[in-house]
């Protein structure tokens, strides 16, 4: 489950592009980011399915670099759990709670 996007400039949520319904400014290159973002974000669930939990970790960490969201909190507290590491775990899973200002929210 990807993260719904908001236009950067007037914050409204982005239902299809490549235009802002309201402000029309052009989300194209937002568009583009968030795509790639689910595509990783999927070949580190495909990697965590295989067991390759190094990679899924390395991967998810990479998506959390340049955008965070709910569902990298969620992976990243997995990943933790899976390796016995609780109070990272612990973290990763409360940051997944809080609401993050941004074009993702």
């Amino acid at each position: 489950m990807s993260e719904p996007l908001h236009c950067p400039v007037c914050r409204i949520r982005v239902e299809q592009g490549p235009q802002c319904r309201r402000c029309r400014a052009d989300l194209t290159l937002l568009l583009a980011l968030a795509d790639q973002r689910q595509q990783a974000l999927i070949g580190a669930y495909r990697q965590a399915a295989q067991g390759q939990w190094d990679q899924a970790l390395a991967t998810a960490h990479g998506i959390e670099a340049i955008h965070g969201g709910r569902d990298v909190c969620r992976l990243l507290a997995l990943g933790c759990l899976l390796r016995r590491d609780f109070a990272r775990a612990w973290r990763w899973y409360t940051a997944g709670a809080q609401p993050r200002p941004s074009c993702y929210d």
